[in-house]
């Protein structure tokens, strides 16, 4: 109707300007070839004003099947894109239900109806592969979504996958470190690079990780400290006999970030010792077991006292009298009697733990006592049977597996990264048992 309305006042505006053209016409004359020819102007007008009218219609003409064709196209473009989409949404459904015949046919489907959008068809495709496992195709399409700014990220992750299925950690951490460095917040992406990192022994690179993460606000602060602490202590290690001093200075930098960590400061005082750096293992000591004492560096010390050459239980004493009330000293000091078999000293520090129901380890250590002083078999039997209800002695126990060991490192045993905690075993087999006190016949 509006249409109807602009068309009739086009009308009559023309009817107006024709009136208008025909009621002040004058004529026109001009020479031509010795002859004068004359016109009314009205004529000029009109003939042009129906030039122009052809000239309008034809083009709306043609504007019209223009618009009319270009709809038509895109109504055709539409519902082959729907056809695709569909077929997408299918594909995907008939891989959830393992219908896998059916999920090849709809994938077929959109490569055809969606040839512009080759990334669902990648994607559709990588899917099928995977669940039919049919590995070396699914690479071949990984590959060429790499080619895909879209679906890089998906290809990064899937190749990614790929390699740790197969156990080459090299190639994994490849494609992952590419994703973390495309989308560092994709879930779980860190923690997938450290675990491939304790495989791959590549520290350095858990430095590198680790500082984006943090700067990203992925990790917090303590996860920083920590995650960087283990890969200076295990360069460290790598260094130790090629470049002690380098080795030094990076257990050193370890023990900044995570103080008073005892398998750092065992490994510091080793390290001190190994260069021949005594008087400085030795203050180091005495600081470190003022602030934390610790069992796991008691035979660096009894090692230090040897090349300080100095009486091994004063010296000892002198250490742990700077933190006599811990019972990790009152403990030391019974082990380093035993060793310089003082058995009076060992009974005198050692009463002070024979409480109702003492410690394993308080237990053995009795027996030991009852062995080397004594010797009665029914008093060293009674000892070692006591042990057996006794409470054991602290271990590193993985916090993940719940499987236990005697040292620290970095990955425990059942392969986790940073998993170990200082703490009661959670359960003991006979062949696990973990004694933390000194082996008494090396010495």
């Amino acid at each position: 109707m509006k249409k109807f309305f602009i068309i009739i006042l086009q009308i009559i505006i023309i009817l107006f300007l024709a009136s208008i053209i025909i009621n002040n016409s004058f004529i026109i004359s001009f020479e031509f070839k010795d002859f004068i020819y004359s016109i009314s102007s009205s004529y000029i007008l009109i003939l042009l004003l129906v030039i122009f009218s052809i000239i309008f219609i034809f083009q709306s003409l043609y504007f019209k099947i223009k618009f009319s064709f270009s709809k038509y196209k895109l109504h055709k473009i539409n519902k082959k894109k729907d056809i695709g989409y569909n077929s997408f949404v299918n594909g995907m459904i008939a891989l959830s239900g393992r219908d896998y015949k059916k999920a090849i046919s709809e994938s077929k489907k959109v490569s055809n109806f969606l040839s512009d959008k080759p990334a669902l068809n990648l994607l559709l495709k990588s899917e099928i592969y995977k669940v039919e496992k049919k590995y070396d195709k699914l690479n071949l399409v990984y590959q060429e979504m790499t080619k895909n700014k879209n679906t890089e990220n998906l290809a990064f992750r899937g190749m990614m996958e790929q390699y740790l299925r197969a156990q080459d950690f090299h190639h994994a951490f490849i494609y992952g470190e590419k994703l973390f460095k495309n989308n560092p917040y994709i879930e779980n992406i860190y923690d997938a690079l450290i675990q491939i990192i304790s495989k791959t022994k590549n520290w350095q690179e858990l430095l590198s990780i680790t500082e984006i993460a943090f700067n990203k606000k992925i990790i917090n602060k303590r996860i920083f400290q920590e995650n960087q602490s283990i890969a200076y202590f295990e360069i460290a290690k790598i260094k130790q006999y090629n470049e002690i001093n380098t080795s030094i200075e990076y257990v050193y930098k370890a023990l900044s970030l995570r103080k008073n960590f005892p398998p750092y400061i065992k490994f510091y005082i080793e390290l001190l010792i190994q260069n021949k750096n005594y008087e400085k293992a030795k203050k180091f000591v005495r600081k470190s077991w003022k602030e934390s004492p610790h069992q796991e560096y008691k035979s660096e010390i009894i090692e230090l006292a040897k090349h300080l050459n100095v009486n091994l239980f004063e010296f000892v004493k002198g250490i742990t009298k700077l933190n006599l009330q811990s019972e990790v000293s009152k403990l030391f000091l019974v082990e380093v009697s035993i060793i310089i078999k003082k058995w009076d000293i060992a009974r005198n520090y050692i009463k002070e733990l024979l409480d109702v129901k003492p410690k394993k380890e308080v237990c053995l250590l009795m027996a030991k006592i009852e062995e080397g002083d004594t010797g009665d078999i029914q008093k060293i039997n009674s000892w070692s049977l006591r042990a057996n209800s006794g409470q054991d002695n602290n271990v590193w126990v993985c916090m993940i597996s719940n499987q236990f060991q005697d040292e620290w490192s970095s990955v425990s045993l059942s392969g986790h990264f940073n998993s170990l905690e200082w703490k009661q075993p959670f359960m003991i087999s006979a062949n696990n048992k973990s004694d933390a006190a000194i082996n008494y016949e090396n010495y």
